[in-house]
């Protein structure tokens, strides 16, 4: 923990030219987390009676601005901080060892899939409806 605290007031870059997309990409997310944070706090800032309305904009807009900029600051940190970037810099590595399907093997296999879960679906509410007959008939539900 108290190396993520130091990481945090450092302006050093941790490896900066391994994991270049995970990195960004993951920086960009949390930025949005922040950045959806912020906007959500300036939509729903509540009214406050022993404030003027000039006053209360301000302070509710400097404090998005404030919200938005450290959580810029957080994701910059959070991707460079040396455990999470180790950590980033292996997924992007895994993942350039991954074989993806190609067009045609994926739609045929998201047909399969699909086909399994509809007859799946249909035995179940075919059980279902059977079940609640024979429940009925012998008198367990009304």
């Amino acid at each position: 923990m108290l190396d993520l605290i130091s990481t945090f007031f450092s302006f050093r870059r941790f490896k900066p030219n391994q994991g270049i997309y995970a990195r960004r990409l993951t920086a960009f997310g949390v930025f949005i987390i922040f950045a959806s944070g912020a906007y959500k706090f300036f939509v729903m800032s509540p009214v406050l009676p022993f404030i003027n309305a000039d006053s209360q904009q301000m302070a509710v807009g400097i404090s998005t601005i404030v919200i938005a900029l450290f959580g810029t600051w957080f994701a910059f940190r959070l991707v460079n901080w040396n455990t999470f970037a180790n950590f980033l810099i292996s997924v992007e590595g895994e993942m350039a060892k991954v074989s993806w399907p190609s067009w045609p093997e994926l739609y045929s296999s998201t047909v399969v899939v699909l086909t399994v879960f509809l007859i799946l679906a249909a035995m179940i509410f075919i059980f279902d409806i059977a079940w609640m007959h024979i429940f009925k008939l012998i008198r367990i539900i009304p």
